[in-house]
């Protein structure tokens, strides 16, 4: 299974500050990691830091099976890793099954076109996260929160290693939230590994094998969600409000409850 492991790892957008500093970790094929933390706290810019994004700037080290992925050429990197940002652009006068089979780009050679196998597995993204009925539908003509699924669909027909997620439950109801989180932990049963920023703590605490506390661009905790949530006093003093946190039985949900109210 694939590997990624942190080590110093800083972000910001000049060489001279950091958004996001000091995150050393380890996370294996075959999990899924949040990373929560206040706004401003350098989520987005960890995600972006590691793809090397033009204007974010780096340091220390993020490996993948022992290879530096900055050392990556773009191709190189888009095989093996997949990335959603937090507000993907709409491609205008493309339809869902176009959109997602953008996805396949990096597995193809310059200027083939789509094959049979590439239209395949663009349908089978639809499916894994319910959107089949737009296949045909254009994107700029569907509402943000699916749009939001045909995205993610995109993604998962890179067929990657790792897959970068920032934001992934936004513009979705609950029960597409809920949905999505449960796709992601059944691709990480697949051996992938799953990196994803969110708000929704419960969630995180429910769906995820590990957390990543950031607060004011710092790496605060990481580990399993019952050490980090062990207590809301760590996340009354990051979230600068008061926080209590159970769950409703041993292996039950995580329930928060901001404000400190029962």
């Amino acid at each position: 299974m694939p590997e990624l492991i942190f080590q110093n790892f800083s972000a910001g957008y000049s060489a001279d500050t950091t958004a996001v500093s000091g995150v050393s970790m380890k996370i294996a094929g075959g999990s899924v990691t949040a990373v929560i933390g206040p706004n401003g706290s350098g989520k987005s810019t960890l995600l972006k830091g590691i793809m090397s994004f033009p204007g974010v700037y780096s340091s220390g080290s993020v490996t993948l099976d022992s290879l530096d992925i900055h050392s990556m050429n773009r191709n190189e990197r888009a095989v093996r890793i997949a990335y959603l940002p937090q507000s993907p652009p709409v491609p205008a006068g493309l339809t869902a099954i176009e959109t997602v089979l953008l996805g396949r780009f990096p597995h193809r050679s310059a200027w083939s076109g789509d094959s049979s196998g590439d239209v395949k597995i663009a349908l089978d993204a639809l499916e894994m996260v319910g959107a089949t009925h737009l296949a045909d539908k254009f994107t700029d003509e569907i509402s943000g929160g699916e749009n939001r699924l045909v995205n993610l669909a995109a993604v998962l027909s890179q067929r990657t290693e790792v897959i970068l997620l920032d934001e992934p439950g936004s513009s979705l109801d609950y029960g597409h939230a809920a949905q999505l989180w449960e796709l992601l932990s059944k691709l990480a049963e697949q051996g992938i590994i799953i990196l994803a920023t969110t708000h929704r703590i419960e969630m995180s605490g429910n769906a995820f094998d590990k957390v990543l506390l950031l607060s004011e661009g710092r790496s605060l905790a990481f580990g399993e969600p019952e050490n980090v949530f062990l207590s809301g006093d760590l996340l009354s003093s990051v979230y600068k409000t008061p926080m209590k946190v159970r769950r409703s039985s041993p292996e039950g949900s995580w329930i928060v409850f901001p404000g400190g109210a029962e």
